[in-house]
């Protein structure tokens, strides 16, 4: 196990332990929001860690009825269940990686940056414009965003197997990544970070979207 993926699983072990207590018993999947400084840099992503609950899901209904409480259309259930569009994401339970504050995981942060360094990932900002330089900067953005990728992963079935997750929620829940600029790939997340009977509803839910 490298520095960098220790430190995701004793982060993600804190970012769980700070889950409100009072909505433990409601929370029903926890969220990972991948992300990266100024949205595309693909070498300072972080990982927000958030949670959706019932409450949640009736007052999201609720907001979306015809207000004049006619017969009113209160959104695809799933959709209101599953989509992240419908979960709070303002305030995470935690932040590893590059947060857009420095203070929110430097130590996250900088051993990051070591591992993608020591793996011949890291590239400099340039101001040439050559194609070759494109194709190779494009090729290794898609590298450190597997690898990114694979360490969130590596975190949401470490918090399965290691009891973590039962432990604080008293459940086992799903676990979803997603990252906004990556429709789609969702589900392929999800089922690589999760108990197959853990996620199966989501997957359900996830993959008729497609059809």
């Amino acid at each position: 196990m490298t520095a960098f993926q220790e430190h995701t699983r004793l982060a993600g072990e804190r970012a769980l332990e700070a889950l409100p207590a009072p909505l433990r018993p409601e929370i029903y999947v926890v969220s990972f929001k991948i992300w990266r400084i100024d949205s595309f840099d693909c070498r300072y992503p972080n990982l927000e860690i958030g949670y959706q609950t019932e409450s949640g899901v009736r007052r999201e209904s609720a907001r979306l009825r015809d207000p004049a409480g006619d017969d009113g259309d209160d959104g695809d259930p799933g959709e209101v269940r599953w989509s992240y569009a419908y979960w709070p994401l303002d305030e995470p339970a935690g932040i590893i990686g590059h947060g857009l504050d420095p203070a929110d995981d430097p130590v996250g942060a900088a051993l990051h940056l070591a591992e993608i360094r020591e793996l011949g990932l890291w590239y400099e900002d340039t101001e040439a414009d050559d194609d070759g330089d494109d194709e190779e900067r494009d090729r290794l953005d898609e590298l450190l965003t597997t690898h990114f990728d694979d360490a969130c992963v590596g975190l949401a079935r470490h918090l399965h197997e290691s009891g973590k997750l039962t432990e604080v929620l008293g459940r086992p829940v799903p676990i979803v990544p997603f990252d906004m600029y990556r429709a789609g790939y969702e589900p392929e997340l999800a089922e690589a970070a999760n108990p197959p009977e853990v996620v199966a509803d989501y997957l359900a839910w996830a993959r008729a979207q497609e059809e």
